[in-house]
């Protein structure tokens, strides 16, 4: 038994294993971490995008039903019977009757209600398109955000390497009477301040992860690795043409004006529904053949109708005047999605053209301007010629230099997605 016992224990460990190690698989990160893995990744297991899918889905089903009739009613009564025996032979009135009744609707409201779903359903479908534009968007930020906090702490790490050379510089120009002590103590505060910023920036690829772990919906342990190039080689794209087709590519601005549509369809809705409508019956009385019966105990056919009589007019122009105030209501939504896209493309591509100047600058003049000038100046301190604060100011200024470039070119990457997201098309 007991070997029994152990066997199933090691079967399930075993199986438990086997489907750990294959979730770990499937889920395996590749190294670079690329931003097309993260792209496709996200799309798939978004779950804001999850959900506005499967609100689009249920928006979808909406429709058939909002241009059916209403389901049929089947009646039964139990006909004319004396109270006195409880006998359906005691009379010739007595019977089984089963009756049908169906709901007709004024014309045109069936088709007035589905035009409103099939409107509210396109407009939810332009939203899960827009949604994957803003998907997309976020996961590209986070992913720059990272590879930026990656790039930031190897420019540190970079830095702390030549600040100690330059600090054992200092020591042993002090030990044979050349330097001074200050400049001995000086280097070690500026190695002691980049020690500190090598601890904030590891912090920044702790919290730059942890974002990008959420957008892609990753287990929480997930570690991620480097990103690859940083760097975007891809046209700035003109604002004007962006501005002028904004109404025509944005999804959010299509699905705005079907809510429009939507609404108008549901005042004609609302009008409609103010008007009488008929319900249809017809019924058939089982009967049996009793004394003085004048047709012999035939069966009974009936049929008739009721009208609806909409007399409270006032709550009826309630409720058009509600479906006006939301027509109203959509218009100047749509006003304020086209203006607030509109105001985020431009400061998106201010900003783009911002970064991307400044990398042009930063890569072609500054930074190899900074490290022609730390080598003169690491070779002048050597022979004496200029004081180490200056030497100093130097490597400070080549640091700030590549960090100014890395930062550049994660904000391109930014503006370039937030571009991308408020335009509502791919501009690479």
């Amino acid at each position: 038994m007991q070997n029994l016992t152990r066997a199933v224990v090691a079967l399930l460990v075993a199986v438990f294993s086997f489907s750990t190690s294959a979730a770990e698989r499937s889920l395996e990160v590749p190294d670079p971490l690329t931003l097309s893995w993260c792209l496709e990744r996200a799309r798939k297991a978004s779950p804001i995008l999850a959900r506005m899918t499967a609100i689009a889905a249920a928006a979808g089903h909406r429709v058939g039903p909002a241009g059916a009739l209403d389901d049929p009613r089947i009646a039964y009564e139990a006909s004319n019977i004396p109270t006195g025996d409880f006998n359906f032979d005691s009379t010739p009135l007595s019977g089984h009757q089963f009756g049908l009744r169906q709901k007709l609707p004024y014309p045109g409201l069936l088709s007035s209600r589905k035009t409103a779903a099939k409107r509210g359903a396109e407009a939810s479908n332009f939203i899960v398109d827009d949604q994957r534009f803003l998907t997309d968007g976020a996961v590209e930020m986070a992913w720059a955000e990272l590879g930026f906090a990656q790039h930031a702490l190897d420019i540190t790490e970079r830095n702390i390497d030549l600040l100690r050379q330059l600090a054992a510089t200092a020591e042993s120009r002090y030990r044979v009477g050349s330097g001074l002590q200050q400049d001995v103590l000086r280097a070690q505060v500026e190695l002691t301040a980049l020690l500190q910023e090598q601890l904030r920036r590891r912090e920044a690829i702790e919290q730059a992860e942890s974002m990008l772990v959420e957008q892609l919906d990753l287990p929480a342990v997930t570690r991620l690795p480097r990103t690859d190039a940083l760097r975007l080689l891809a046209e700035n794209p003109p604002l004007a043409p962006l501005l002028d087709s904004l109404d025509e590519r944005s999804a959010r601005l299509a699905a705005a004006r079907k809510r429009i549509e939507a609404a108008k369809a549901k005042v004609r809705t609302a009008v409609i529904e103010g008007l009488p409508d008929i319900d249809l019956s017809i019924g058939y009385r089982l009967r049996k053949n009793v004394s003085g019966d004048p047709v012999d105990g035939d069966d009974f056919v009936s049929a008739g109708f009721t009208i609806r009589l909409p007399v409270d007019r006032s709550k009826w122009r309630a409720r058009v005047a509600e479906q006006n105030a939301n027509v109203r209501r959509t218009e100047a939504e749509l006003r304020a999605v086209r203006a607030e896209l509109i105001s985020r493309t431009r400061r998106a591509h201010a900003e783009l053209t911002r970064a991307s100047s400044e990398e042009a600058l930063l890569e072609t003049g500054l930074i190899p301007q900074a490290r022609q000038s730390l080598e003169s100046s690491r070779s002048a301190y050597e022979v004496g010629q200029i004081e180490f604060l200056s030497l100093l100011d130097s490597q400070v200024r080549l640091l700030d230099a590549e960090l100014r470039l890395v930062r550049a070119r994660a904000d391109k990457r930014r503006a370039f997605a937030a571009l991308e997201a408020a335009a509502g098309e791919k501009l690479r």
